[in-house]
């Protein structure tokens, strides 16, 4: 799931916002790029919140994978209602509720994996290694590189984090770099380090399809 070719990215606007983006990020970013600079100026500033829910966030990223924006949004909103209800019992549903969600059976055994080990997912609230968190998470059947660069991005807020199997990330560089290979991306990417992540949310926001800021 984690690979070069994830058609998929998360939407910002369905996670509560609060900014976490500060000037003196803005001023290094804008000093070490003059391309991102230019995204920088001409779009608005990226706001996202830290989560409380860390396995709700997993069933989201699983959702969101391979389909796009407006199909994920909907599938998740169905998702939504059957988790407040069964939150502490995901696995009981029936298989007309699961479909009715608009799940596939993949996607369905990917969920009901994350909620086996749901109590050392809530564990890694302590935790900051990265390594430590992809050994983890990475042992979940369904979970991949690129769910646990969002996890790492949305959920646990990490600074630092280029998630190079997000397709539209990657068409975005190559357009505005114009590069084409992935070493070449990646060292533009590491330019941006430390604080690669916000780099990738103004390049999230200068896409002006299905993605709303």
């Amino acid at each position: 799931m984690g690979t070069r070719h994830q058609y998929l990215r998360i939407n910002l606007a369905v996670f509560s916002k609060s900014t976490m983006i500060h000037q003196k990020h803005i001023d290094y970013l804008s000093k070490v790029d003059n391309t991102l600079k230019s995204v920088i100026e001409n779009n608005t500033t990226p706001k996202i919140s830290k989560s409380n829910d860390y396995v709700l966030d997993l069933y989201k990223y699983i959702i969101f994978q391979q389909i796009s924006t407006k199909a994920g949004n909907s599938i998740y909103n169905r998702f939504l209602q059957y988790y407040n209800k069964n939150k502490n019992n995901i696995s009981s549903w029936r298989e007309q509720q699961w479909k009715s969600i608009g799940l596939s059976n993949q996607k369905k055994n990917y969920i009901e994996n994350i909620f086996r080990l749901k109590n050392e997912i809530y564990d890694l609230k302590n935790v900051s290694s990265v390594s430590k968190i992809y050994r983890q998470l990475i042992q979940i059947k369904g979970v991949g590189n690129w769910t646990i660069d969002m996890f790492l991005i949305f959920s646990k807020n990490n600074l630092d984090i280029f998630p190079e199997g997000d397709l539209a990330l990657i068409n975005i560089i190559k357009k505005k770099y114009q590069v084409n290979s992935i070493d070449q991306i990646l060292e533009i990417a590491n330019k941006w380090s430390p604080y690669r992540t916000i780099a990738t949310l103004y390049l999230w926001e200068s896409l002006d399809d299905d993605f709303p800021n």
